[in-house]
């Protein structure tokens, strides 16, 4: 850990398996695969993994198994940096899996077990967690965790970030919304947005959300596509880079830690989602949902596609 900002994340922490191949079987049929690895996943981890790499300090909340797969997915995180003392054992389940099909344009498809994450309550958010850190991300659907995360961390004077991917948009605005309200960042993408939102043009549907429930920004991520943020009454747009995808899981995660990593920053609201794209962009260009890139990668990149001033902006203020 280093002396600067140190961002929390709270949710899963899973055990990826990913099969690459370019059809899915039908009942009783055998097909190969291009390819099989493994590695560590889930959102709220994927994200500490990436904060870190991009140069600031990093915690992690959440529940494993009391197994061997627990045991190497906490020390991988050890070994990149993230402050694990938090990180829950259960003797009661498994720790969580999840088997990725990856497609040979780089899409996913994911059969989840949950497993020990369920462990992770609400009890186990506590001040002493979130004590020394400057922002709290919480990334998971669940929303009794998010409503006490949110709470404690307010009443703390810290940023609040929200990704509650599927499970929480599937819960419908009428619940979401008091959940999440007060919050700094909600990230989503546009299937979220629009499941949320009630309306088949994800810029319409987060229009409505915007107008229902009280955030700060709300940040709309649209993979190839790039990114949307609506603040203050504004929509600003960001492009995504051209690149060759190889792997798309945990692009939103590395992301949603760039877009926080400039918050944290205070860049400019289109350069916060440049900075963000290109983290992304990078990703997808990897295998496996940790396969981020470091913060130098990201500096090399934007410094190569013409974005030598954000690049240095960048690097001072990490200094």
């Amino acid at each position: 850990m280093n002396n600067r900002a140190v961002v929390l994340s709270i949710g899963n922490l899973n055990l990826d398996i990913y099969i690459k191949t370019d059809s899915i079987p039908r009942p009783d049929e055998s097909i190969d695969a291009y390819e099989t690895y493994m590695g560590g996943g889930g959102s709220a981890a994927n994200f500490s993994v990436a904060i870190a790499r991009l140069g600031l300090g990093s915690r992690f909340l959440g529940s494993v198994g009391n197994d061997q797969f627990g045991e190497m997915l906490i020390r991988e995180m050890e070994s990149e940096g993230v402050d694990t003392r938090f990180i829950k054992r259960v003797s009661h389940e498994r720790t969580g899996t999840v088997i990725v099909i990856v497609g040979l344009d780089g899409s996913k498809r994911m059969i989840r077990y949950t497993g020990a994450n369920l462990g992770l309550t609400s009890d186990d958010v506590t001040k002493d967690v979130i004590d020394g850190v400057s922002h709290v991300h919480i990334a998971l659907g669940r929303t009794e965790i998010i409503e006490v995360a949110k709470r404690i961390a307010k009443s703390m004077g810290l940023m609040v970030s929200v990704d509650g991917g599927t499970p929480l948009a599937r819960k419908g605005l009428d619940i979401v919304k008091d959940v999440v309200d007060g919050v700094d960042i909600w990230f989503m993408n546009s299937f979220e947005a629009r499941e949320l939102g009630h309306s088949e043009n994800f810029v319409r549907a987060a229009e409505n959300i915007v107008s229902r429930v009280r955030v700060k920004e709300l940040v709309v991520t649209l993979g190839a596509r790039g990114a949307l943020l609506f603040r203050d009454g504004e929509v600003k747009y960001s492009d995504a880079f051209r690149v060759s995808p190889v792997d798309t899981t945990g692009a939103g995660d590395a992301f949603a830690a760039a877009y926080v990593t400039a918050t944290i920053l205070d860049l400019d609201p289109i350069d916060k989602l440049v900075f963000a794209n290109a983290a992304a962009s990078l990703k997808v260009t990897r295998r496996g949902a940790r396969s981020s890139p470091k913060i130098g990668e990201v500096i090399d990149f934007l410094e190569s596609l013409g974005y030598a001033k954000l690049a240095r902006e960048v690097l001072g203020r990490l200094k």
